[in-house]
């Protein structure tokens, strides 16, 4: 009996290098890819938290503003509350209406009493200036002569116009009345020239030494003399001698003759 050789095995093919699949390569792939998952799991976890903190601490914020409001509107209304309080029970409100109006009315009365002096000051000072005339023109009147320059001085400093006419007035009375006085004392002498006025001083007494006997010395008289009874009577005099008609007591008009003339003013 033969023994029959047994059939060989089937020969699996192996897989060419090109066939077999590579698995490190598929398994890393899927690792980075479940990576990527949880990492971009994670930022969205994370922005989900951040916002919702977010929302959260503007919540929080926002009550804890409406909690600072609240309490605030409360402390405010319980202060206007205890103050007005304070002033009904201590009667602050009737304490500074009363200061405010005896201020107001202190303010009031000086603003009037400012006014009252701004308007009154002129007045004041015309009354005053008055009074000053009215007071040199007697004593002038008295035959001083400081009287009646102090007077010239007044008048010629006055701005008010009523007050300068009537230092005018007066100065003009005071020279009519010692015109009057002087051609009365000069006609006693039935004379013209230089002889009733040294007649004249000499009747009230005074010293031979100041009897004038020229021109120049009836000037000096005019210009120095103490006693306006002597100086009215050498404006009579000065008159006579030079024929120039000058007014009582118009020292300048003198003075403008005697700088026209001067040979005759100056001859001793």
């Amino acid at each position: 009996m033969s023994t029959a050789n047994p059939s060989p095995s089937p020969q699996i093919p192996s897989p060419q290098p090109s066939q077999v699949p590579d698995v490190g390569a598929e398994y890393d792939r899927l690792l980075s890819f479940f990576k990527y998952l949880v990492t971009l799991t994670v930022l969205f976890l994370g922005l989900m938290v951040t916002a919702v903190g977010i929302l959260f601490y503007s919540n929080l914020k926002a009550v804890r503003e409406d909690a600072k409001e609240e309490a605030t509107r409360t402390a405010t209304k319980e202060a206007q509350t205890r103050v007005s309080q304070a002033f009904e029970e201590k009667n602050l409100n009737a304490m500074i209406l009363k200061a405010a109006q005896e201020k107001v009315g202190t303010i009031t009365d000086k603003l009037v009493e400012q006014q009252v002096r701004a308007k009154l000051q002129p007045v004041e000072q015309r009354i005053t200036l008055v009074g000053q005339i009215s007071e040199n023109q007697t004593r002038a009147r008295m035959a001083f002569r400081p009287a009646l320059e102090e007077l010239n001085k007044l008048v010629a400093s006055a701005k008010d116009p009523d007050t300068a006419r009537f230092g005018k007035v007066s100065l003009e009375t005071l020279a009519a009345d010692f015109e009057t006085r002087a051609q009365e004392n000069m006609k006693r002498f039935n004379q013209k020239g230089i002889v009733p006025l040294q007649m004249f001083m000499m009747n009230i007494g005074r010293p031979e030494t100041t009897i004038p006997s020229t021109l120049h010395r009836v000037v000096e008289l005019i210009d120095h003399d103490s006693d306006l009874n002597v100086v009215a009577a050498s404006f009579v005099t000065f008159r006579d001698l030079t024929g120039e008609d000058v007014k009582m007591f118009d020292f300048g008009a003198v003075h403008s003759w005697c700088s026209r003339n001067q040979p005759k003013c100056q001859a001793p």
